[in-house]
């Protein structure tokens, strides 16, 4: 897990796959540094290290964007693959929020 900070945004990457084993520790680490960094304006979510995302990965990213949300920041999420791309459009997080494909 490595997270950047750049022009007043906080990229958050995971470098793992959005699954249940992983969840908690993602999810607490996610909080950690969002508490770390109170003062930026947007939260990205790097996704070019993930292939795989089960149902609780997705909850995972919508509990992140409520936390962002309710801060006043905005998210997004970036590098998304092929099969996170299939799976964002099934679960309709891109009613939620921007969600771009690597490259």
């Amino acid at each position: 897990m490595k997270v950047r900070r750049e022009n007043g945004k906080l990229f958050l990457i995971p470098e793992t796959d959005l699954i249940a084993s992983r969840i908690e520790e993602l999810r607490d680490y996610f909080a950690e540094q969002l508490k770390q960094h109170p003062d930026v304006s947007s939260v990205l979510l790097d996704v070019s290290g993930t292939a795989f995302v089960d149902s609780l990965g997705v909850n995972l990213i919508v509990g992140l964007y409520r936390q962002v949300t309710s801060a006043d920041k905005t998210i997004e999420i970036i590098g998304a693959g092929e099969s996170f791309m299939k799976v964002a459009d099934f679960f309709r997080l891109t009613s939620l929020f921007s969600v771009r494909g690597q490259g």
